[in-house]
């Protein structure tokens, strides 16, 4: 599985906590994406989220079967946390 970085951007106050839970449940139960991290500013209507999938389409196949609109769905080549930057360019085997 590969690692995506999405962005939406929602009219400010539009969805709630527990509809943005719903959909990051929703992530842990599809065969095809996965959750792994989320940054939310519901006030502002920002989300970015980094979900895991084969490729791109089927993320975008997610957001479009689950009705939510997103700006962009890229794939994350390098991923940081706290100044060390790792190389994720390589699949991470499901289940690891």
């Amino acid at each position: 599985m590969h690692k995506f970085m999405c962005t939406h951007t929602l009219p400010a106050g539009s969805m709630t906590l527990d509809q943005v839970c719903q959909v990051a449940d929703a992530t842990q139960h599809d065969p095809d994406v996965r959750g792994y991290r989320s940054f939310i500013n519901l006030s502002e209507g920002k989300l970015c989220c980094i979900l895991e999938a084969e490729d791109r389409d089927k993320i975008c196949s997610w957001f479009e079967k689950m009705n939510i609109p997103y700006d962009s769905v890229v794939q994350v080549e390098f991923e940081g946390e706290r100044g060390v930057i790792d190389d994720v360019r390589q699949p991470v085997m499901a289940g690891v």
